[in-house]
Order: structure tokens, then C-alpha cells, then sequence
């Protein structure tokens, strides 16, 4: 797991739509799936419910986003201290 599989994770939840996720990244939209379900892979836990036409956070995903905002925020806070 990595902190920009966590930062991906959190615009696809904000986003619910994988195309515009991946936009925000400058990556294609297959590089951005792949990381996610790498991401759900490791934790082992299902983030999203996919179909053709939507994308929605399982209960789940929500407690494990939570954590993740935390854990962005944390890293960001410390890298700017440094600056």
C-alpha cells in the first residue's frame, strides 16, 4: 500500500466516476482501476460497487476512507512542516 493508492482511493469516492477520478491523477482511466483494485487486493476489503454505469462506496470502503483521509492528511501536514 502506498500513499498514492490512498490519494486515488479518495478522489474515486469523491468523484464516484473512475474517468474523472483518474483525470484529477493525469492517468488514464485502466492505470487508476488497476491501482484500486490492487489497493482493495491488500486490504482485503471491497472499497467499490461497480457497474457499467456507476460507482458507489461500500460501508466498508467508507470506514476504510475515513482512516485513509486521516492517514493523507497526516503526511501532508508533516510534509508541509517541513517546508
Amino acid at each position: 500500500m502506498d500513499i498514492r493508492s490512498l490519494r486515488y482511493a479518495i478522489t474515486l469516492a469523491e468523484e464516484l466516476h473512475f474517468g474523472r477520478a483518474a483525470q484529477q491523477h493525469y492517468i488514464g482511466a485502466q492505470p487508476f482501476g488497476r491501482h484500486i483494485q490492487n489497493l482493495e487486493r491488500e486490504l482485503g476489503v471491497r472499497l467499490f460497487e461497480r457497474t457499467s454505469r456507476r460507482v458507489t462506496l461500500t460501508p466498508a470502503g467508507a470506514r476504510v476512507l475515513a482512516e485513509a483521509r486521516a492517514i493523507v492528511d497526516a503526511v501532508d501536514a508533516l510534509a508541509d512542516s517541513r517546508r
